[in-house]
């Protein structure tokens, strides 16, 4: 039985015999971004499209998504000069199979376009990108490597990890205060082994196969300080046949279709070292919680001390650097970086993401926002956690707004004003945070009313006739 991305595939391909040859020296570039596979901060959005556009001219950009509950991605992504294909049908796959029409009618329509950028992980994209590879058009597919299909990414004619693109220009004021010691090269060798367990566990966790390219994506997006020259290497090849020689990972089959397995049972030493490397991390998001509940922006200076007095040991880990561990951090979900504006340097949040929102909704929905009040479902508990990391907030602090009778009195008054008893969770949680960040009635309104508007429901500031 053919499944309808399927039949558009054979379409797709049945229509590149009778497009021409595109004739211009100049590449001409399509993007498709599937919003609900990948996306990320505004900064990172605008530093894909301006990548995008150096390399050759875009012909159209278009983003798929139910936009109603992306509003913030929309307006940064119809600033930069994408179409916004709004999906509203709650059937899986919806936005996919949307893309994949796009795909199709693009290819009747424009056929000077010579590279399509798909900018999602999908492994359900794998045969009309098979058939564009096909016609000797190219593939540059941009993801996260760790949930992006095997499959897509050996089709790729260019490959870029989606964080990549985010800032990553963190130094201290006194850069030799963040070096670390240097560690020994068997040493180093030994973190770099049980790291690369770590990215096939990673990819094997996504229900996906790790492959040996596919590894290496995942291994440089997970370590960016990562370099097998550094170790003594002359290629990526030469250091698996190491880490197979070492007992770290296995390889199954001949190139250029090897898979990595991680051998049955592990060493008390890569126990030992994945076991401080996890614990140096959450000592970290810790460090940055604390010092974001209590209104600082944690820099590499402000952290710095209390890594020492934890006695964070980073060579040890393998970092050279506290940048290195950080944005190491970064790429593992603890913490995110922020880019500078203006003048000021970049500095670093928690990371919040939808399984930490769920978990902590589990343990205080009745208590804070009422017994009749039910977890929210996925795509909302998503918008929280997207919520908190654009306000630069935490769960601890919103946890805090949410019981601050101050904050609780005036969010009150809104709803008095109103004529409204309550709010869903995303809308109440939205309100608490700008109230308590400091921002006055008409503007807490103005972006709670923006997320409230496919409800139908309006606040106010002032009394209602």
């Amino acid at each position: 039985m053919h499944t309808s991305l399927d039949l558009i595939s054979k379409y797709v391909t049945t229509c590149f015999l009778v497009t021409m040859e595109p004739t211009s020296k100049i590449t001409q570039l399509a993007i498709f971004w599937d919003i609900e596979n990948v996306h990320d901060i505004p900064s990172t959005h605008e530093q894909i499209t301006s990548r995008i556009r150096e390399s050759g001219r875009v012909v159209k950009a278009y983003a798929f998504a139910d936009w109603d509950s992306r509003r913030i991605i929309a307006e940064n992504l119809h600033q930069l000069g994408y179409d916004l294909i709004h999906i509203p049908s709650p059937r899986d796959n919806a936005s996919d199979y949307k893309m994949a029409s796009y795909i199709m009618e693009h290819v009747v329509r424009y056929p000077e376009t010579d590279e399509f950028v798909m900018i999602s992980g999908d492994g359900d994209f794998k045969l009309i990108a098979g058939a564009l590879r096909d016609r000797g058009l190219g593939l540059w597919i941009i993801s996260n490597p760790i949930i992006t299909s095997t499959e897509l990414i050996d089709l790729a004619t260019k490959y870029s990890d989606i964080y990549s693109f985010r800032p990553s220009a963190l130094k201290c004021a006194e850069p030799e205060d963040c070096l670390s010691d240097s560690a020994r090269l068997a040493d180093l060798r030994r973190i770099a082994g049980v790291k690369l367990q770590e990215a096939v566990k990673a990819i094997e966790d996504a229900d996906n196969t790790p492959g040996i390219g596919h590894v290496k994506h995942v291994m440089n997006a997970l370590n960016p300080n990562f370099d097998e020259k550094i170790l003594g290497f002359q290629s990526w090849i030469d250091f698996l046949s190491f880490a197979e020689d070492e007992g770290y990972i296995q390889r199954k089959g001949q190139l250029p279709g090897t898979i990595l397995r991680i051998p049955d049972g592990s060493s008390p030493e890569s126990d030992r070292i994945s076991e401080e490397s996890r614990e140096s991390f959450k000592a970290l998001c810790e460090i940055v919680e604390e010092q974001t509940s209590s209104g600082e922006r944690p820099t590499l200076d402000s952290i710095l001390p209390s890594i020492r007095e934890r006695d964070i040991d980073l060579a040890s880990l393998g970092y050279p650097s506290l940048a290195d561990f950080v944005l190491a951090a970064e790429k593992r979900g603890f913490v995110r970086v922020v880019p500078p504006e203006e003048e000021e340097e970049p500095h670093i949040v928690p990371n919040v993401t939808a399984d930490r929102v769920r978990t902590w909704f589990e343990e205080n929905v009745h208590s804070l926002f009422g017994p009749s009040v039910r977890v929210p479902k996925e795509q909302f508990l998503e918008k929280i956690a997207e919520m908190l990391v654009h306000h630069e907030a935490t769960l601890r602090s919103l946890e805090s707004y949410l019981q601050d009778e101050d904050i609780k009195e005036r969010y009150q008054e809104i709803l008095d004003r109103s004529n409204l008893p309550f709010l869903p969770p995303y809308q109440m949680s939205l309100a608490h945070v700008l109230l308590g960040k400091g921002f006055d009635c008409d503007e807490v309104i103005k972006r709670v009313n923006e997320e409230l508007t496919p409800l139908g429901i309006t606040l106010s500031c002032h009394v209602e006739d």
